[in-house]
C-alpha cells in the first residue's frame, strides 16, 4: 500500500509543478496601431531552463517576426538574444540584440547598431520576455497576496538605453473572452517621461496568460488583444 502512494506521487508530481508556473502557450492574437492592424501566432515554450517567445504576423503587405530566446533560473528571466524582423510599406528594418551572458556588455546588429556596458547584477530584459518575467512576478504577487510593485529594467531596442519600469496592481476585473467570463488581474505599467501608460490583463485561471495589452501613448494607443488559444500549458 505504501509503496502504491509513492508511485501515485511520483506519477502526478510532474502535473502538480507545472499547474504552480506560468503556463506554454500558442495563440492568436490581433495587434493594432493607428496605420494598421494585422493578425498572428505568439508562442511561449520552455524546455527546462531554456525558454522562448515569438510573434509572426503577415499579410499581403505586412510582415512582423519578433523573437526573443532566454534562460528562466529560480523565477528569474536572463536574455540571450531579440531578433526583429519588419516589412511594412516601404519600410524594411532587420537587428538582432545579443546579451553577453553576464558579461556585462550587449550589442545590437542590423539597422540599429550599439553596443552598452552595464552592470553585471542588473538583469536586462527584451520587450517580449519582459512579459514572461511579468507573468511570474504577479503570479508571486497573487499567491503571496503582496500587491507592492516591481521593476523590471527593459532595453530600449534603438539605442540601447537602459529603462527602468516599475509595474504596479491597478485592480482585479472581469475580461470577457470567446463567451466566457474570467477573473483578471490588471497590472499598469507607467513611464512618466513619455506619458506612456500600458495595462496588461492577466488571467490566473489560464496560466496568468496576457489576454490584452493596451500601450496608451501620448500620440496614439496601441492593442495587442487575444483572438484563439491554439494550445495552452
Amino acid at each position: 500500500m505504501k509503496f502504491k502512494k509513492i508511485l501515485v506521487l511520483i506519477l502526478i508530481l510532474p502535473l502538480l509543478v507545472k499547474a504552480n508556473e506560468v503556463q506554454d502557450y500558442k495563440a492568436e492574437y490581433l495587434f493594432e496601431t493607428e496605420q494598421f492592424s494585422v493578425t498572428g501566432i505568439r508562442e511561449f515554450k520552455t524546455d527546462d531552463n531554456k525558454a522562448s517567445i515569438t510573434f509572426d504576423a503577415k499579410t499581403k503587405i505586412i510582415k512582423l517576426f519578433f523573437e526573443s530566446t532566454f534562460d528562466v533560473i529560480n523565477n528569474q528571466v536572463f536574455s540571450e538574444k531579440y531578433l526583429v524582423t519588419i516589412k511594412a510599406f516601404l519600410i524594411k528594418r532587420k537587428y538582432l540584440i545579443k546579451y553577453g551572458k553576464g558579461n556585462g556588455v550587449i550589442e545590437s546588429s542590423g539597422q540599429n547598431k550599439w553596443e552598452i556596458s552595464y552592470q553585471k547584477d542588473l538583469k536586462i530584459l527584451d520587450p517580449l520576455n519582459a512579459q514572461v518575467q511579468m507573468r511570474i512576478n504577479v503570479k508571486k504577487m497573487i499567491d503571496s497576496k503582496d500587491y507592492s510593485p516591481f521593476k523590471i529594467a527593459l532595453q530600449n531596442i534603438r539605442d540601447g538605453d537602459i529603462e527602468v519600469n516599475t509595474y504596479k496592481f491597478a485592480r482585479n476585473d472581469i475580461y470577457e473572452f470567446d463567451g466566457e467570463s474570467y477573473k483578471s488581474v490588471v497590472i499598469e505599467r507607467i513611464r512618466e517621461q513619455d506619458s506612456r501608460v500600458t495595462e496588461y490583463y492577466l488571467v490566473p485561471e489560464l496560466g496568468f496568460l496576457i489576454l490584452e495589452v493596451i500601450d496608451k501613448k501620448e500620440a496614439a494607443t496601441e492593442r495587442l488583444k487575444l483572438q484563439k488559444i491554439l494550445s495552452l500549458g
